[in-house]
């Protein structure tokens, strides 16, 4: 891992600091979304250096904040992609969430904002979840009352990407959220989620933000850059060296930032939700990657450029 306090452009390492940062990891965690592909543009040549990491004796593993498409689904986006991943190399939000409940061993009622595959998933893991209200509600205080306070005994409220989230929603949360006892849970935290290059849109972190302001409780966060998913991850894959862990990522508060909480190693892709002005405007120390990349593809020329001398 680089000292330095600025990142390092990855191909403006010399060849001896290109041999010593790929000897440096063993395993990889890599977002997806604006590093492999957009909403409908495949980021060019991905497939290609993820194919050269994987013969470089790296083992992959794909951490998305992405709710939006289930597993199945992002595996078949993969193959648009041109990339064969199988289903456990992909840890999804809802995934996570049922992960952290039953290490928990937490029963009862759960209220979720979400999208519709995010509680598919908690659903077929056997918790009971209720939602809503889904209807229109008329603009009085009565019909709000109606829709809003409840005594059934919610014992955890769930927060992700919901496409079709409300001020109801919010406010019934923020009720059920009064009871001592009950968990406040998020998944992403984006506070802007890249659509397209230089589009981005507002994000779930912001509406939980008013959550946690609201009801002056800490959420556990399961998505990036949440330590409760990185503490799963580094005991799912037998991580004895964070270290040797190099997370991939184009997201500075999201990917960067979990990666640091996490203590892997941290390149940022310039594919995604972050330009090159903002990362170098950037002053957080949280937020400063290790090293950068034009593109996740820059692995190619790298890796070729070492590969008679790496992993001997």
């Amino acid at each position: 891992m680089t000292n330095k306090s600025q990142p390092q452009h990855i191909l403006k390492l010399s060849a001896e600091q290109r041999r010593r940062f790929v000897d440096s990891f063993d395993r990889v965690y890599s977002d997806i979304d604006g590093v492999i592909y957009t909403l409908k543009v495949n980021v060019p040549n991905a497939d290609q250096a993820y194919a050269a990491l994987e013969r470089a004796g790296k083992q992959l593993t794909f951490v998305t904040n992405n709710s939006a498409r289930n597993v199945d689904d992002t595996v078949k986006r993969f193959a648009m992609a041109n990339m064969q991943v199988k289903p456990e190399q992909i840890w999804h939000p809802a995934q996570t969430m049922v992960y952290y409940l039953q290490s928990i061993k937490f029963e009862g009622l759960i209220y979720i904002i979400a999208s519709p595959e995010f509680k598919r998933v908690l659903r077929e893991a056997g918790y009971q979840l209720i939602d809503g209200p889904n209807q229109f509600i008329d603009d009085t205080y009565e019909d709000l009352a109606r829709n809003i306070f409840d005594k059934q005994p919610v014992r955890a409220v769930v927060i992700d990407v919901d496409f079709n989230l409300t001020a109801p929603k919010m406010l019934r949360a923020h009720l059920y959220l009064r009871h001592p006892e009950c968990l406040l849970l998020s998944g992403a935290t984006d506070r802007l989620l890249p659509v397209a290059k230089g589009v981005n849109i507002i994000g779930p972190g912001a509406f939980a933000s008013v959550l946690i302001e609201a009801s002056g409780k800490q959420p556990t966060v399961l998505g990036k850059p949440g330590r409760a998913l990185g503490d799963m991850l580094i005991q799912q894959h037998n991580v004895t060296m964070p270290s040797r862990v190099l997370m991939i990522g184009d997201m500075l508060a999201q990917d960067v930032r979990f990666g640091r909480m996490c203590g892997f190693q941290t390149l940022l892709v310039l594919t995604g939700g972050c330009t090159l002005d903002q990362l170098q405007a950037e002053t957080c120390p949280e937020h400063l990657p290790d090293y950068y990349a034009d593109s996740v593809a820059d692995f190619i020329q790298l890796l070729a450029d070492i590969a008679p001398k790496a992993h001997v």
